[in-house]
């Protein structure tokens, strides 16, 4: 039998070629206690948000998810906020978190300080006279024009959340009622139909918030059935003006219920 030359070796294949995003990343071997901290970063990175998402809605998310975390007693008067640590927490990148906390400098809800970046004021008595003076200002002049301007839906709508709030103050419920009360007067911002309004009452009442928060005994003694039980009623009224149309009773009914809160929390107060 003739034999046959050898058969030339078949030419390498290249590897399966890879997309942009399908490499394997090496992990580096880390120091005892790293874990914990790996783990947290991919944690956050499969929770973040689709960087196809336009720049400016991630920034707005961004903005109102750092107010929430300050209003929510996640930190304290002092306290810095850094870029890195809020980027984990809500699975951002760091560009719209440094972009927000821009907007809140520039909007003095929080201070730029050498060394530390942005903190949140520590608060003295005289900024939150300013505040809340400014605050029943402007939202009495929202509530003035939502008397104007609210449809039965509309006021409706605004009777629906009063509800909510007065279950969550017989059930003792003081997260559904903090909810409710802010509702009540976003709702009000919104049904002005004057966006420099709803925007200046925005920024006042996320302002008075932060003192609310921290000093109001209404989250210090929740058990205690006589707290809280003036602003609801104090909404029913300013609704009731609205239900009539009478824009210069909500408007002072409105006014005396953010200074009524003022002297409540603060009377005390140096």
């Amino acid at each position: 039998m003739v034999k046959g030359r050898a058969k030339a070796p078949l030419p390498a294949r290249d590897p399966p070629r890879k997309e942009v995003g399908d490499e394997e990343v090496p992990r580096m071997p880390t120091r005892e206690g790293e874990d914990a901290g790996h783990e947290k970063n991919l944690s956050a990175s499969r929770n973040a948000v689709p960087e196809s998402i336009p720049r400016v809605v991630l920034e707005e998310l961004a903005y109102k998810k750092i107010i929430g975390m300050i209003l929510e007693n996640k930190f304290a008067p002092g306290d810095a906020l850094l870029e890195t640590d809020i980027s984990i927490r809500l699975g951002l990148s760091r560009t719209p978190i440094s972009h927000a906390l821009g907007r809140l400098v520039s909007e003095g809800f929080l201070q730029k300080r050498k060394k530390k970046g942005c903190v949140i004021p520590v608060p003295n008595g005289e900024d939150a006279k300013q505040v809340f003076y400014a605050r029943a200002t402007v939202e009495s002049q929202a509530a003035a024009a939502t008397a104007k301007n609210a449809t039965p839906a509309d006021l409706a709508r605004l009777s629906s959340i009063l509800d909510e709030q007065e279950k969550a103050h017989r059930d003792g419920n003081k997260e559904l009622y903090t909810q409710a009360n802010q509702a009540f007067h976003m709702e009000i911002y919104q049904l002005a139909k004057n966006i420099y309004l709803e925007r200046y009452c925005r920024n006042a009442l996320w302002h008075s918030n932060s003192y609310i928060f921290f000093f109001d005994r209404l989250y210090q003694r929740w058990g205690d059935p006589t707290v809280g039980h003036r602003t609801a009623p104090q909404h029913r009224d300013i609704l009731k003006a609205m239900v009539q149309h009478d824009a210069e009773a909500a408007a002072r009914l409105m006014k005396d219920h953010i200074d009524g809160s003022y002297n409540d929390l603060f009377k005390n107060w140096g």
